[in-house]
């Protein structure tokens, strides 16, 4: 049988949640059926990071690492096409490969929309609708909320795929004091932790203010921020001025030591189509608390798993921080809760058998 060639294109140039979505299609589509290309920005970190995958044809392509759209994207990507001769593109924030993929002649596209975006209005509007018609695009959104946003911005229902993302469960045990002693941290401070880049969207600063009311009410306990961004000089200083027990811990590449170290993870976005970070946080049976924000909702059980927040509501923030670092047995029927309701709905597996069927489908 003649295997079907998918062409994935992303224009990260660093590793965030359309990475890993990436990075789970590498490890688990079907390669009995299909025969995948990967086409990074060049610069990208995640070149490497596909290159692990020996089945996978890696591809670089200038014009697609700043934005969208653009004439020399549209450029490099078909002539990739021409040389891959895909039979199905599948993008990630790429309008260039959608038209591209077009102007190819390849009838079968796919986009998985990672973000939520503000909707368009008047003439904007418009001429994306027409567009997207042109294009005949399906469109794979990452939550509810982004079925929504794509709706808003006049994509058609029948043009969208509800699939949310999904996650491996750890594949191995990790001793606690061996960990914190390795990241030198005391076994006697509960660890609240947020991964995610340092950028404005991520709102770490949220965070830091809510650190502030715990550090006037309760002692006893470290956050730990994991990872690099534009932020981090900003949040550092803030952090030296007020004196606050956080540590930065920069980039990670070991994230599963970090969740396993962890009491209590949270996110503080101000927008979050639907977090990895959260199924993470659950697949290591940590309790999770977050603003309710985008797809965040769709993920935690209020109560249940976690507690979802009013969006910059500190002081509910704070508080509900207090009642988890002052009852562990409620941080662990959280997680419990949590790590069950991975396994049921948010398998990695799972998400790349809707996938396939997409691909099957279009």
């Amino acid at each position: 049988m003649n295997k079907i060639k998918v062409m994935h294109i992303v224009t990260d140039m660093g590793f965030g949640g359309a990475g890993k979505y990436l990075l789970n299609i590498c490890k688990y589509l079907d390669r009995e059926k299909y025969e995948l290309t990967v086409v990074v920005p060049k610069g990208s970190v995640l070149k490497s990071k596909v290159q692990q995958f020996p089945e996978t044809i890696v591809m670089e392509s200038n014009g697609i690492d700043r934005r969208s759209f653009s004439f020399q994207g549209v450029k490099e990507l078909y002539k990739l096409m021409k040389i891959d001769n895909p039979e199905i593109v599948h993008s990630h924030a790429c309008l260039s490969a959608r038209i591209a993929a077009y102007l190819r002649g390849v009838r079968k596209t796919v986009y998985t929309r990672h973000s939520l975006l503000p909707p368009n209005r008047g003439l904007k509007k418009t001429t994306k609708v027409i567009l997207s018609r042109i294009l005949g695009s399906k469109a794979i959104a990452v939550s509810k909320a982004v079925k929504d946003n794509l709706a808003a911005e006049g994509e058609r229902q029948s043009d969208i795929y509800l699939i949310y993302n999904g996650v491996e469960l750890p594949d191995k045990a990790y001793e606690k004091e061996h960990l914190r002693e390795k990241y030198r941290l005391s076994d006697k401070d509960i660890v609240i932790t947020l991964v995610g880049r340092l950028n404005k969207v991520k709102g770490q600063e949220h965070l830091l203010k809510v650190t502030e009311l715990l550090n006037s009410e309760i002692n006893g306990f470290k956050v730990l921020l994991v990872g690099e961004g534009p932020e981090r000089r900003s949040l550092e200083n803030f952090v030296k001025e007020e004196i606050l027990p956080v540590e930065f811990l920069g980039h990670i590449n070991e994230i599963d030591e970090i969740y396993s170290l962890s009491d209590i993870v949270v996110n503080t976005s101000n927008s979050e189509a639907f977090p990895f970070a959260v199924l993470e946080a659950f697949s290591h049976k940590k309790p999770v608390v977050a603003f309710n924000v985008g797809g965040i909702g769709e993920a935690i059980t209020n109560g249940q798993d976690g507690f979802l927040v009013d969006f910059l509501d500190y002081e509910q923030f704070s508080s509900r921080l207090t009642e988890l670092m002052r009852n562990e047995n409620q941080r662990e029927e959280f997680g419990q809760r949590g790590f069950e309701k991975v396994k049921s709905e948010f398998a990695v597996e799972e998400m790349i058998k809707k996938i396939e069927n997409v691909y099957g489908g279009i």
